[in-house]
């Protein structure tokens, strides 16, 4: 069994809820990792996710470029490149692209989404 992987070699899938949001699982389960899961997510200009919250999972984004507005329990901040955002189990959140330029994360969750 192979312990890496090029990001480039990953395929691309589009969670639902989405709007101009791609992903790419890095690792998760299938790689043997049981506690995580870790994805690069890119959207586009004018993208966003609806808003949602995960009873069963946190989730973590560190932003890679770009910018992202995100509201969570109606409080809103906007992230930029080296910001890092961590979002509690019940909690509900929206996120958008606010930038001109296509916004990637990294985004971890645990236990695993899928």
């Amino acid at each position: 069994m192979a312990y890496w992987k090029d990001v480039k070699d990953v395929e691309v899938y589009y969670p639902p809820g989405h709007t101009g949001t791609f992903n790419k699982r890095l690792v998760g389960p299938v790689e043997g990792i049981k506690g995580a899961e870790v994805i690069v997510g890119e959207m586009e200009p004018g993208g966003h996710a609806d808003p949602h919250k995960h009873t069963d999972l946190e989730q973590v984004m560190y932003i890679l470029e770009g910018k992202m507005l995100i509201e969570m329990d109606g409080k809103q901040t906007e992230l930029s490149k080296d910001q890092v955002v961590w979002i509690p189990k019940g909690v509900n959140h929206e996120v958008k692209n606010a930038g001109d330029s296509n916004l990637r994360f990294l985004l971890i969750y645990t236990p695993p989404k899928n």
